[in-house]
């Protein structure tokens, strides 16, 4: 029963084979049938951010939901700020208290009542006096958070009324008014691809369309692959065919069927 077994064993491995070697060129063609060499890219904003509580504390206003826009400086959270208002007009009237005091040092230093120290002493109590009421004021611009540019909100987290941890995650914006796309490159294609290069990406979503050139080439080639990143950004505003996240194909005009020919016989070789 082994060596049948065995046998078996090498007429599908035989069989395996053949198919494979039936199959590859067909693979081959579709990569040299384009008309240009392509790669896959994928469509990422350049403004995104996720806006995180600045402070602990109770929501008065989340003003946003997922899918409306935003314009920068629109007001999209509210915090209950009422107990860091307290200690801001406690930290003020210290000041005032503060600065009072050193008033009258200064005066009384002048007939000899009191001695530099207490002068020193008085000045650093209005100095460490306005030292809160600053804090106090950094505190208080947290409470009441803005949109840092135009955009749209892709996710929420939170609500009103509800109580947030510093840190927390809140909302999410993504503007789709600036792009670039990604796309990984055989490091053979270097001498041909670089900074201002150009390039268009077809979305796989859509079929839409976008012209652009090359902006930056990441210098660290994949030891394994032999590739590396490049990032381009659109000649113009893309319209509304192309969204960030999206995956198309990535096609440089300046190439020919060759190049790809080339990296094709490169692996081979390899």
């Amino acid at each position: 029963m082994m060596i049948a077994g065995k046998g078996i064993n090498r007429r599908m491995a035989r069989l395996g084979g053949t198919l494979l070697v039936a199959m590859l060129p067909g693979l081959m063609n579709v990569a040299h049938g384009a008309d240009q060499p392509t790669v896959r890219g994928q469509v990422s904003a350049v403004n995104s951010t996720i806006l995180a509580a600045p402070l602990s504390g109770r929501l008065l206003e989340v003003n946003r939901r997922v899918g409306e826009e935003v314009n920068k400086g629109d007001v999209l959270v509210r915090f209950d700020c009422r107990s860091l208002k307290a200690e801001r007009a406690v930290a003020s009237a210290r000041l005032s208290g503060a600065s009072s005091q050193y008033k009258v040092n200064k005066q009384l230093a002048r007939y000899d009542n009191v001695s530099q120290l207490d002068v020193d002493l008085s000045r650093a109590a209005v100095n460490e006096a306005s030292s809160s009421v600053k804090l106090s004021d950094v505190y208080l611009s947290d409470c009441t958070i803005t949109a840092p540019f135009d955009a749209e909100v892709v996710s929420r987290a939170v609500n009103p009324h509800q109580f947030v941890s510093n840190g927390e995650p809140m909302l999410e914006l993504v503007s789709s008014d600036e792009l670039e796309i990604e796309a990984v490159i055989p490091a053979m294609w270097l001498g041909q691809v670089g900074a201002d290069t150009p390039m268009t990406f077809t979305a796989d979503a859509t079929g839409a369309e976008l012209a652009g050139k090359i902006v930056r080439v990441v210098d660290n080639i994949d030891p394994v692959s032999q590739t590396l990143k490049v990032i381009a950004r659109p000649d113009a505003k893309p319209d509304g065919g192309i969204k960030p996240g999206m995956s198309g194909e990535v096609r440089f005009p300046s190439l020919s069927p060759s190049t790809l020919e080339d990296v094709d016989s490169g692996e081979a070789a390899q």
